[in-house]
């Protein structure tokens, strides 16, 4: 691929995983359906583009009732559809009508802390709907989990939801005497994709083969120990000889190296205290809304007479007071002591000596 069309160092997408369960795939294999494509709009629903490339899209098999895409530059702000397709035959390229549309929040939350989960562990009683029955939709409290998450990314430092990354970085003689030591910017990691050597002028030297990866998964460390083979012979034979000339002989490169990696916690494994904050966060958005809703915006006090019988009720709700200002402020304050702890536990103190 030529160095133009590569992608700028950087974040490049959230993974989000579109799953299709359909307890009758069997009847659209008869229909003649054989594989699943996959929609992403950007722009509200307004327009959709296919994002699996046709080696991509998931085969539709007799038997079984889930197929899964992987995007791996999702955008929890888009939507996603999918449809099926007629590969081969009179009917080639026929597609079917497209699923309703899902928000890319909803699929990208829905293994850290979905709406129910929310609702009962950190909103319990809590009556979700007004005084005309209406409920507030599930979009709203799928909005809270993301900002929330989006929120607790940054205050330590690290990437929560699974986020490809691509970076480039120097190259220095100690460095690679050391097994091509580097240090990944953002961590934990669940994977490499790629690691690559690339000249300033552009050129691709070589991509090294993951066999050849030692990772150190939480901490982000990236070591080269090549195997057996020629490959191997010309890398580790003497420090920097996979350099041209021109090169061989500098202690530094800039941005020789360009390494495609995958950061954050995989499916189940964000860790209890970090979901915690998390779902304490994304609840406070629900409590200020429905604090508004106990009694009216702003109303501490409602008083009913008739007839010489009167009636008062008070709750905790004023102009600047919201009606569960005190689970709002208990929660505030755990988030508050708990953020350094896990701040410097998850992200800790890297050091180096150039």
């Amino acid at each position: 691929m030529p160095a133009s069309a590569r992608i700028d160092a950087g974040s490049i997408g959230t993974v989000i995983t579109v799953a299709v369960i359909d307890e009758n795939l069997g009847a659209a294999i008869e229909a003649g359906y054989s594989r699943l494509i996959v929609e992403r709009s950007n722009d509200g629903g307004l327009t959709y583009a296919e994002i699996t490339d046709p080696s991509e899209r998931p085969v539709l098999t007799a038997g079984e009732t889930t197929l899964k895409f992987v995007d791996r530059r999702g955008d929890p702000n888009a939507l996603y559809r999918t449809r099926y397709l007629i590969c081969g035959g009179e009917f080639d390229g026929s597609r079917s009508d497209p699923s309703d549309p899902i928000p890319g929040a909803g699929l990208a939350i829905r293994r850290v802390l979905t709406v129910p989960q929310l609702k009962d562990r950190y909103l319990f009683g809590v009556n979700f709907t007004r005084d005309d029955g209406t409920s507030l939709p599930d979009a709203v409290f799928q909005h809270y989990i993301m900002q929330s998450i989006r929120w607790m990314e940054k205050q330590l430092d690290i990437p929560i939801l699974p986020t490809v990354f691509v970076e480039k970085h120097d190259y220095y003689r100690g460095d690679y005497q050391a097994f091509n030591m580097v240090r990944l910017d953002n961590y934990p990691v669940i994977n490499v994709e790629e690691f690559r050597v690339q000249y300033p002028s552009g050129q691709n030297v070589i991509v090294f083969p993951p066999e050849w990866y030692r990772l150190n998964r939480p901490e982000g460390h990236l070591q080269i120990v090549p195997t057996a083979g020629t490959l191997s012979n010309v890398l580790i034979g003497q420090g920097g000889s996979f350099l041209p000339a021109v090169y061989s002989g500098m202690d530094y490169l800039p941005q020789l190296f360009e390494i495609t990696y995958t950061a954050g916690f995989e499916d189940g494994q964000i860790p209890e205290d970090i979901l915690d904050l998390i779902g304490m966060f994304a609840s406070l958005g629900p409590f200020n809304i429905f604090g508004d809703l106990i009694a009216g915006a702003g109303i501490a006090t409602i008083s009913l007479s008739m007839d010489g019988l009167s009636q008062n009720i008070g709750t905790t709700s004023s102009a600047t007071n919201a009606g569960y200002g005190a689970r709002i402020i208990q929660y505030l304050k755990q988030i508050k002591e708990q953020i350094p702890n896990l701040r410097r536990y998850y992200k800790g103190l890297r050091m180096a000596v150039a």
